[in-house]
């Protein structure tokens, strides 16, 4: 073969190399291997929620079918090569879902997802607003405002419970269907009795108390903490209390709280607001005055109070009343929180002016002090205040600074103390209105109830003197069919069995 054939011959076999490559599949690369196939797209999926962004975890299907985590923990799925649809699902937040026409070009898709807001209003059995509710549904939780409203976010399905301190705890299941749920709460019902604080502190006859409230339907005691002698009954630790030389230790606080808690019992802490002499005798320029002498102002009793319009008074009564609300009491109970009364008030002098307006707005600030201390977690007590039965049906704060309708706004609990023996002769017509005690007890109810303007409630003092068993026990079951329940007095805490509501 000459050179020319040979130089012919390697460019035709060149050239058919060359043809060849241009159909290959794929080179060989200098190992010998050849690079992988290249497939359709790997889509990440991100949640975020809508209220703050953060990352959520959800449940995400893509035509159907649920996806899992890639080797990073990210949700991802291969692009299937046509139109899909993509939804994502997280308990709390709306479920969201999208059309994919195309692989997005980052191979990622993100959703933000808006969390499901539950709203409400919780109200009386009355139908006022409650504020003050805790309403918890899972692990979420909100307090009813002023207006009796709350709302959840990020809300799932399950009970949603209610609680509130004198109010029945209450549960409404909640099925995600609405986005607003309004529910009411019913007054705790009180069937109790007064306790002073020596009976309380006598074992012998606190164990008969116990023991009665074992048989019979009695459910609550209401304790004297401080009377109207102004005694402080067990070993405070609020200062002023010693530096009056008002305590008298009767009972162990916390032991006589174990006791009604072991014997099921709701617990009211009587505490006297202003009726106070040991105190009135060491605080004068917060006290009430005899406008002549300069001296304190006394009643026909020779008892001292401190001054209802002067803000300073205010802050002994309620530091008691939250040593007893943390020592595990459920209620506070204020006593005498008036004006005074019992004795010639036109010799009186007090720091701001003797009207009406006055008067009212005093107490009106006083058991908002209170509220404000007592009330919210974690304390959580219920707050009443014994009320003048007359005031119930009369429109005037019968010079007490009472009014029920007024007070009903800012605490949760109104005991007007309805004994016969306290109305006057031709009252309601009657020339002795004991012998009508039950027509002056519903009377009196009757006319409170429509005064109310906000969400307390009325639990009444009853009487166990000057009538019959069987009247006083008739008497109970009247005031049942209007209130959640009552409360028998007695100075001396006893209570015969014919008086007392069957177990």
């Amino acid at each position: 073969m000459n050179r020319f054939t040979r130089i012919a011959t390697l460019f035709v076999a060149a050239f058919a190399v060359g043809a060849a490559g241009c159909t290959s599949p794929a080179p060989l690369d200098a190992s010998g291997l050849r690079p992988p196939e290249v497939g359709p797209p790997t889509i990440e999926v991100v949640v975020l929620a809508g209220d703050d962004l953060s990352p959520l975890d959800a449940a995400i299907t893509v035509g159907g079918a649920g996806v899992a985590d890639n080797e990073d923990g990210v949700p991802s799925f291969v692009w299937p090569g046509h139109e899909t649809t993509v939804e994502v699902s997280v308990p709390g937040f709306e479920t969201q879902s999208e059309i994919v026409e195309e692989p997005p070009r980052d191979d990622r898709i993100e959703f933000r997802v808006e969390p499901v807001l539950l709203s409400g209003r919780v109200s009386t059995d009355r139908g006022v607003a409650l504020p003050g509710v805790e309403v918890t549904l899972g692990q979420t939780r909100d307090v009813t405002n002023e207006d009796g409203l709350f709302e959840i976010v990020r809300a799932v399905p399950g009970d949603i419970q209610l609680t509130r301190p004198a109010w029945e705890d209450a549960a409404v299941a909640w099925d995600g269907s609405t986005n607003a749920v309004d529910m009411t709460m019913e007054p705790i019902t009180v069937h109790g009795v007064s306790v002073g604080g020596t009976a309380a502190g006598d074992p012998d006859k606190w164990q008969r108390l116990l023991e009665m409230a074992d048989t019979t339907g009695i459910n609550a005691f209401v304790v004297d903490v401080k009377d109207e002698f102004g005694t402080v009954f067990h070993d405070t630790k609020v200062d002023a209390a010693h530096e009056a030389s008002a305590v008298t230790l009767q009972y162990d606080l916390a032991e006589i709280v174990s006791d009604m808690d072991d014997h099921d019992l709701y617990k009211i802490a009587r505490i006297v607001a202003f009726q106070d002499t040991p105190m009135a005798t060491i605080e004068p320029d917060h006290a009430v005055l005899n406008q002549d002498t300069g001296a304190l102002w006394r009643t026909r009793n020779g008892d001292a109070w401190m001054d209802p319009t002067d803000p300073v008074s205010y802050e002994y009564p309620v530091a008691l009343a939250e040593e007893a609300c943390r020592a595990g009491f459920d209620e506070i109970q204020f006593d005498f929180a008036s004006f005074p009364f019992g004795g010639d008030v036109s010799a009186a002098t007090f720091d701001g002016e003797y009207t009406e307006e006055v008067r009212v707005g005093s107490i009106l600030a006083f058991l908002n002090r209170a509220y404000t201390v007592l009330n919210p977690r974690p304390l959580g007590c219920a707050v009443g205040a014994n009320v003048l039965g007359i005031t119930l049906e009369s429109g005037t704060d019968e010079g007490v600074g009472q009014l029920p309708g007024l007070m009903s706004r800012t605490i949760d609990v109104l005991s007007p103390m309805l004994y016969s023996t306290n109305y006057g002769s031709g009252w309601k017509g009657y020339d002795n209105p004991n012998d009508y005690a039950a027509e002056i007890v519903d009377a009196a109810l009757v006319g409170g109830l429509s005064r109310l303007e906000g969400f307390a409630y009325y639990r009444p003092w009853l009487q166990t003197w000057t009538i019959p068993a069987f009247e006083i026990r008739s008497i109970q079951a009247q005031v049942d069919e209007r209130v959640n329940g009552w409360m028998l007095w007695s100075n001396s805490a006893s209570y015969p069995a014919d008086i007392l509501p069957p177990k």
